[in-house]
């Protein structure tokens, strides 16, 4: 089902510099601070690519400059990268590893071989859409999940992160990054056959792979992990609401079922999803009934935000009414300073869940899920036309 190939990947050379102050974090979760801090580590950070601000065009000629400089090359060689984070899991600290490997794809519409979990915004894609256009250039891989029960594509990447990286570095986040280029034929040929019958699942990268769709590339970048693997981790994205009309905060919450008082213990009763509800009057919980495999995110759209706020998922997608937050401290200020009329605390979202529901065609509302920790960007770029 899924047919991966290895690449001749552009990559930075040892003329960039070190790799710690080149690699960034996806594109999508830079903010502006962390840009400038980024963009002024080196003329060849990743972020003067990936964050141009509207000027595609200069991305363009600078790729090509670097090109022209020797800061980034082709590899003349075909290869799969291993891949490799370590990295403290937020609020336990426990040290977690998580591995897969980058390689190609093949680009295809969703529902037989490439599924997705959720749905996608304009905004972002046409974005991307029109750095991908200047540049020829995909800078980030496709964050894809894969089955693998009895650990056989985990094992073989064990053996391959037992020995030397090619690569490692430390972000800021603590997360610990290391590549290995593997080139030998029979390791690539073994695994494509090992991954032949498995169907892909993005966990990150709708945007990204709906703009290869619209481009028409035959293959995507993008990297593979297993289900299974230990170190996977989901973490809930918040909902904040704001701008809704007339919206009278006392009504509101007397249309909820099941209502009390605090937003603690966050942890859903049997036959019910449980969320924390802040309003500037107080913090509450309501436990929405609910069928057994149920997920938050669907309830919390289904249930509350379409019928009692009219947030529905066309609303939705507009971006008008409705923006998210990864940590909870983050969500609570944003009803304590003002910003906003109703914050939504949701559990994390179960993987096996979201797996289960996605690979029957079910497709959850937008930034359902936050997989920790990101990728690694400026690792291994493709060239659409080299």
């Amino acid at each position: 089902m899924a047919n991966i190939h290895p690449l001749h990947a552009l990559r930075y050379t040892a003329a960039a510099g070190d790799i710690a102050e080149l690699a960034t974090l996806p594109y999508d979760v830079i903010p502006a601070a962390l840009e400038a801090d980024y963009k002024s580590r080196s003329p060849y950070n990743f972020a003067h690519l990936i964050l141009p601000q509207g000027d595609y065009a200069g991305a363009a000629a600078k790729l090509a400059s670097w090109k022209q400089e020797g800061i980034v090359a082709r590899d003349p060689e075909e290869a799969f990268f291993v891949y490799e984070q370590t990295f403290p899991a937020p609020g336990s600290g426990e040290i977690l590893m998580r591995r897969g490997f980058v390689g190609l794809g093949d680009t295809e519409d969703y529902g037989t071989n490439v599924f997705r979990h959720e749905w996608t915004m304009s905004g972002p894609k046409e974005d991307r859409f029109r750095l991908l256009q200047a540049t020829q250039v995909q800078f980030d891989s496709i964050f894809m999940l894969f089955p693998d029960p009895s650990g056989t594509v985990e094992a073989k990447l064990a053996e391959v992160c037992a020995t030397e990286p090619d690569l490692a570095y430390a972000d800021h986040e603590r997360t610990q990054h290391k590549l290995w280029r593997v080139a030998d034929a029979a390791w690539v040929s073994s695994m494509q056959a090992l991954m032949s019958d498995r169907p892909l699942l993005i966990a990150d990268g709708h945007h990204r792979y709906e703009t290869a769709l619209r481009m028409g590339q035959p293959r995507t970048l993008m990297t593979f992990v297993s289900l299974d693997s230990p170190g996977l981790r989901c973490f809930a994205t918040h909902r904040i609401v704001h701008s809704v009309p007339d919206f009278q905060p006392e009504a509101f919450l007397a249309k909820l079922p099941n209502v009390g008082e605090g937003v603690d213990p966050l942890v859903s009763p049997a036959g019910a999803i449980r969320f924390g509800v802040v309003m500037e009057s107080g913090e509450f919980h309501c436990d929405v009934p609910a069928a057994e495999g149920a997920l938050n995110v669907a309830v919390l759209q289904d249930s509350i935000l379409s019928p009692l706020l009219g947030i529905t998922p066309e609303v939705v997608t507009a971006g008008t009414n409705l923006r998210y937050k990864r940590t909870r401290e983050e969500a609570l200020a944003e009803v304590k300073e003002g910003r906003a009329q109703i914050t939504f605390l949701l559990e994390d979202l179960p993987i096996d869940g979201m797996a289960r529901v996605s690979f029957g065609g079910q497709v959850l509302p937008q930034k359902s899920t936050y997989f920790y920790p990101k990728m690694g960007s400026g690792l291994v770029m493709l060239e659409l036309q080299p």
